[in-house]
């Protein structure tokens, strides 16, 4: 069952940026905005891997719009979730051109210049138990080859997924497997994700050293680790779609010259 607008949950963390400039009602920009909103949120009906994106309209008020579902999401939650983002964004940021945000299962962005297949390892969310390790040395071990394989399985993905989950054992007698996921939005190159998930994986020391579970998020990727399995896989991607074009809305219908609005 899916929320109203008036009991839609928080993100995590979300982003209102000023930097893209912006807008007001009634405006071809926010127009566009809403129409790519809706048609992701439309997606989650037929789509079953997890990701969706879509464009609406023509510079300079084209609207571009992203959603991610963390890797081994359930079906039926990552559908939720995105449904939920794509109200939810908007609600928080009301007029902000460029914003994202971010759920414990899924993410969205939207931008009025181009994202699809752009890096940015922008780092949004540092989450992490205060409960520490006691054999450090071993447990880092552990995770260093855990995320080290993870990171190419990722970005050898296709571009409807790059996801990777899996576990490593600890060589330490108080503990027994650490299990980890990674995600880039799939759009990005191998390159790219790689890049992005190893700056997330290089941060872990100095943020979040010894700790029994971590989740860290970026713009373009995150990764996450626990002591317990920590996905449910999502179905097998079909083969590749390209990014949706929906068409422009009808222009506004010119505004008397005097008035309220």
């Amino acid at each position: 069952m899916f929320h109203t607008t008036s009991q839609l949950p928080p993100f995590l963390q979300v982003t209102c940026s000023n930097k893209a400039g912006n807008y007001t009602k009634n405006t071809t920009f926010k127009k566009n905005l809403d129409t790519v909103l809706l048609s992701i949120s439309s997606k989650t009906s037929y789509i079953d891997y997890g990701y969706y994106n879509g464009t609406s309209g023509q510079d300079p008020d084209r609207a571009t719009a992203l959603a991610l579902c963390r890797g081994g999401v359930e079906l039926e939650q990552c559908r939720r979730c995105v449904y939920n983002s794509t109200l939810r964004i908007t609600q928080d940021c009301p007029n902000q051109k460029e914003a994202e945000g971010l759920y414990q299962d899924c993410q969205i962005r939207y931008s009025n210049n181009s994202i699809y297949g752009v890096k940015d390892n922008s780092v949004q969310l540092f989450l992490f138990n205060l409960v520490k390790v006691e054999d450090w040395v071993g447990f880092n071990e552990a995770l260093r080859s855990l995320f080290d394989r993870l990171k190419m399985e990722a970005s050898s993905g296709s571009s409807i997924q790059k996801s990777a989950w899996g576990g490593e054992k600890v060589r330490s007698p108080s503990m027994d497997t650490v299990y980890g996921l990674v995600d880039c939005f799939p759009d990005l190159s191998y390159l790219d994700c790689f890049d992005c998930l190893n700056q997330l994986q290089a941060s872990l020391p100095s943020c979040c050293n010894a700790s029994i579970g971590v989740r860290l998020a970026a713009t373009s990727c995150q990764l996450a680790y626990e002591l317990h399995p920590v996905y449910a896989p999502l179905p097998p991607p079909p083969s590749p779609l390209p990014l949706l074009m929906w068409p422009p809305p009808s222009p506004p219908s010119p505004s008397p010259a005097h008035g309220t609005f």
